[in-house]
């Protein structure tokens, strides 16, 4: 950035950079959720990836359209419900891209992440949960990290006081691996 070229400036930029690289290399390594398998967290193939966002910027792009049909016209009506679904990735990235994936789509919010691989997902109404249902996002992240998933839908809640349903029944507690019991 420097413009200056001299070599021992070179060098000096190849020896700092590779000495970075060796101690941040360990943090760029994340464990499987369901195997021991250890995952680099760069490690995807970028093609499929860039195909991806393409695709995903199609869906934001059609989904604010929906949205912004809803807010203009009272045709369309806001029946907001929250859906479960299971995607059991075992790359922890897979589950965050999927998580993300559903929040930047205008008229789906991620609620929660369960251990069990369980999303709960607030949605406007049943046509953005139809989208979610399918799984077709869920399919297509599966196939971006070479991974196989059971996929299946745990329940659709349209009660608007939803808390009382037996959640913790449907999809067991989050954080139970990070809880031990301490030997007295």
């Amino acid at each position: 950035m420097s413009e200056i070229f001299q070599v021992k400036f070179v060098l000096y930029g190849c020896i700092s950079a590779f000495l970075i690289s060796c101690f941040v290399i360990d943090s760029l390594r994340i464990g499987g959720l369901k195997s021991d398998r250890t995952y680099f967290i760069l490690h995807a193939n970028y093609l499929k990836l860039l195909i991806y966002f393409l695709w995903l910027i199609k869906e934001v792009v059609k989904s604010a359209v929906d949205v912004t049909g809803i807010i203009l016209t009272s045709n369309d009506k806001i029946d907001p419900l929250v859906v479960w679904f299971k995607a059991d990735y075992d790359n922890p990235a897979a589950r965050a891209i999927l998580a993300n994936s559903i929040t930047l789509t205008p008229g789906t919010v991620t609620i929660d992440i369960y251990d069990s691989g369980v999303f709960s997902v607030h949605t406007l109404n049943r046509k953005f949960a139809d989208g979610l249902l399918s799984g077709d996002m869920q399919k297509r992240i599966a196939k971006l990290y070479g991974e196989e998933i059971d996929y299946r839908v745990v329940d659709v809640v349209v009660d608007p006081d939803y808390t009382v349903k037996e959640v913790v029944e449907l999809t067991t507690k989050r954080f139970k691996r990070r809880r031990k019991k301490k030997n007295a």
